[in-house]
């Protein structure tokens, strides 16, 4: 072969290897979790391992995107914390979009009225529901934060028996430090 051709073809090969893919964040198991893009960081339990990671667009959301997931084995079923960022909207009512849909059930059953709290400086609201998974008694425990046009949701799931993942999910919540 000649040296022109050799040329095109390393020049296609280099070129196509230099091609940007989509790339999840790297896995982390530091104490603390930061999102610069979301402006928060929180402390996470000890013990709990993150086993998913994503990036947050600028501006509109498509649609709700998972930021962030943690769980943990625990002798009652395990437990997940995880953080939802969705699009806010004067009309969105939190309580129903949290019964909605997840976790493998259709309709999660409310089972207290919706509690205010306040984390630094942020007002939300707490919603508790619970549900049947696998033939087990669960609760859904969401604190959401409406933020810049956006809700962040912190979602905890855990046996409903397991007092244990509640009072940890509820520490790493009240760690949140909002930036702004």
């Amino acid at each position: 072969m000649s040296s022109r051709i050799w040329l095109m073809l390393l020049t296609l090969v280099v070129a196509s290897g230099c091609e940007s893919k989509p790339s999840a964040p790297v896995l982390s198991d530091t104490p603390v979790y930061q999102n610069d893009q979301a402006g928060f960081r929180f402390r996470v339990p000890d013990g709990w391992l993150q086993t998913a990671n994503s990036y947050l667009p600028e501006g509109e959301l498509e649609s709700e995107r998972f930021v962030v997931r943690y769980q943990m084995r625990t002798p009652e079923q395990g437990a997940n914390l995880e953080v939802l960022a969705f699009n806010d909207s004067p009309d969105l009512d939190l309580a129903e979009h949290h019964a909605g849909p997840s976790f493998r059930v259709n309709r999660w059953k409310q089972v207290a009225d919706p509690e205010e709290v306040t984390v630094g400086e942020a007002s939300g609201v707490r919603l508790v529901y619970t549900a049947r998974v696998d033939g087990r008694e669960m609760t859904k425990e969401v604190v959401a934060f409406r933020r810049e046009g956006r809700v962040y949701a912190f979602v905890g799931l855990f046996s409903s028996t397991d007092d244990k993942a509640r009072q940890q999910i509820r520490r790493a919540v009240e760690s949140i430090v909002w930036r702004g």
